[in-house]
């Protein structure tokens, strides 16, 4: 009955209590909203902590996993590195072990020459040798990063991926890009800018692996925020991934972002599922993993029982840079390694195919949950060391301080946050509890069944 057909008494007792009741609503809304039990809090010192530890995780396990990355392609890699290893080489070697020794390539070809010798020579562990760093070398794995963190500082949280793909070109050294980032810059060059410019129509990369290794710092800059970390990454996965490219990407960053508050590896994993589509491939991948790892005690044991599905395709191996396969090895490692730091680094590195920078994402969602001052010293000894720095030279200095890129991080985290809802109170930041929500699905060809 609408409220005019009433007689007057009743039309306004109705009205006062309906008046009542959305001044009570108001009201409730307004102490959700002021409450600090509706705020997540962690102090300014702990987030610069965590934020040193996710991009020192990720620093260390690239790094330390450099020499084997590609060489075992649907294989286990048969040992572990217990120390800072490399291969050796010696005045009877090839050149190709002499280079390779020095310095390995970013991304390697996996044509069987002239890999094949090479390749022959890295398996045998008598070959390899233990180290000491003294550089952090340049690798796509953080230096991506460092554009998007130049982007943001230089043109402000509302920048646009049309802008950042126009840093690239301006600054970013094209023959220091490859897959999927590769693809995209020579879409920027034809003018086709983001988010065409990772789709499949202009891309064969949409399920490549560099988003998913490249979105750690959207993380780190949305603590406890997993719809903001969503919606940089949509706004930035999309410059050169697509589907399952972009939601590795959201997992990724909602893993690290949930990791400043939760240490239970199972739980971030179980958590990374509400961040994107349930029906995506990536999604099932996970929800495999996690089925393995209650049903195998042994790592060993799941990585078999998982390759069948997840690894061949119409009985060939999926492309190495497949990013549904190397994040079952991420996952791998942050499951079975059970937040132990070397031990989620080995098994992730050991499952192969991309197995530096699978172990760089456990060892930088690792990395948040400790801390740097938890990080073992033996690793977290590469803070203090420069960064080496070859392809965006023209905006960092030749040799990078890990100060400058961990008070960049942490400046752009306070803006983030404060200008999501959060707000600082003695040292401390408060910031608003967000559930995950998921993207609307997208999808390329290839989906295991």
């Amino acid at each position: 009955m609408m409220i005019k057909h009433l007689r007057p008494f009743k039309r306004i007792l109705l009205a006062c209590l309906v008046w009542m009741l959305i001044a009570g609503m108001q009201s409730s809304f307004a102490q959700v909203s002021e409450s600090k039990d509706q705020y997540r809090q962690i102090s300014l010192e702990e987030y610069n902590n965590k934020v040193a530890g996710g991009w020192m995780g990720q620093a260390i396990a690239v790094l330390w996993g450099q020499w084997t990355e590609g060489i075992w392609q649907g294989e286990m890699i048969p040992f572990e590195l217990n120390d800072w290893y490399k291969t050796k080489a010696t005045s009877e070697s090839s050149p190709e072990v002499i280079n390779w020794a020095k310095s390995p390539p970013v991304a390697i070809t996996y044509e069987p020459e002239p890999w094949g010798k090479l390749k022959d020579y890295i398996k045998d562990f008598n070959n390899w040798e233990t180290w000491t760093p003294n550089e952090m070398c340049d690798q796509d794995d953080l230096y991506l990063e460092f554009m998007f963190l130049y982007s943001i500082r230089s043109k402000g949280l509302d920048v646009s991926a049309t802008e950042i793909a126009e840093d690239w070109l301006k600054y970013l050294d094209k023959k220091r890009t490859w897959g999927a980032n590769k693809n995209a810059y020579s879409n920027f060059e034809k003018g086709i800018w983001p988010p065409l410019s990772g789709h499949p129509d202009h891309s064969h990369y949409g399920d490549a692996i560099d988003f998913q290794i490249e979105s750690d710092l959207f993380g780190l800059i949305n603590p406890g925020m997993p719809r903001i970390s969503n919606f940089w990454c949509d706004r930035v996965g999309h410059i050169m991934n697509y589907g399952d490219g972009v939601y590795a990407g959201m997992a990724m960053a909602a893993m690290y972002g949930e990791a400043f508050f939760e240490s239970d590896p199972r739980k971030l994993a179980e958590f990374s599922l509400r961040a994107i589509p349930a029906e995506c491939g990536y999604a099932k991948m996970v929800r495999d993993v996690l089925d393995l790892h209650q049903k195998y005690p042994d790592w060993e044991d799941a990585w078999r029982a998982l390759q069948p599905k997840w690894a061949w395709k119409d009985g060939k191996l999926v492309p190495g840079l497949d990013v549904k396969l190397n994040g079952a090895y991420v996952y791998m490692g942050l499951l079975y390694g059970g937040g132990d730091f070397l031990k989620s680094m080995n098994i992730s590195m050991r499952c192969g195919t991309d197995s530096d920078c699978n172990p760089s994402s456990v060892a930088g969602i690792l990395g948040t949950v400790l801390g740097l001052d938890r990080i073992p010293e033996k690793w977290a000894v590469l803070r203090d060391l420069p960064i080496d720095n070859m392809s965006i030279s023209e905006i960092y200095p030749a040799s990078i301080n890990w100060d400058d890129i961990l008070e960049a991080t942490v400046e752009v985290g306070k803006w983030n946050i404060l200008q999501h809802g959060g707000y600082i109170e003695n040292g401390i930041l408060f910031i608003p509890y967000q559930s995950p929500a998921s993207p609307p699905l997208e999808q390329t060809s290839w989906i295991a069944k």
